[in-house]
């Protein structure tokens, strides 16, 4: 009888809780889509949620699934041994299309940040996707 009495307690507690969360997110507001706006205005891309730096970067930049986006040395910025590492983009050649750059190498998107030998790439990863982001802010790009 004990048993029967902890299933149906179990049972009433699970509908209760199940009944408590469809109507607490019903009662959420729904979050609005914020769109990124380029500096003459034209939307580039619209978000469900806050963008993180590197989707602002990847929708700003229009990245294809085979272009690359990190961090490289830039030699002609390094201070004694510490090296100048800034946020580099490098588009896959695409055959019979015309290419965003016509510059050879890389397109620096961050400004130079030097960082000593064995500083923790996640966190230099995080400061370079913060200063390009800072940088497109600063060029007019708004996120409404």
């Amino acid at each position: 009888m004990s048993a029967r009495l902890a299933q149906f307690d179990a049972l009433l507690s699970r509908r209760r809780a199940a009944r408590i969360r469809t109507s607490t997110a019903n009662a959420l507001p729904a979050q609005a889509p914020r769109t990124l706006r380029d500096p003459w205005g034209e939307p580039v891309a619209e978000f469900s949620r806050f963008p993180s730096d590197l989707e602002l970067l990847k929708a700003a930049h229009r990245l294809q699934a085979d272009d690359w986006i990190g961090a490289l040395a830039d030699d002609g910025q390094a201070h004694r041994l510490n090296a100048a590492w800034r946020l580099a983009l490098l588009r896959a050649d695409r055959h019979g299309r015309a290419r965003f750059s016509r510059e050879v190498g890389p397109q620096w998107l961050s400004a130079p940040h030097v960082a000593r030998p064995g500083e923790r790439p996640a966190a230099l990863r995080r400061e370079l996707h913060a200063a390009a982001v800072d940088q497109l802010w600063s060029a007019g790009w708004k996120l409404v």
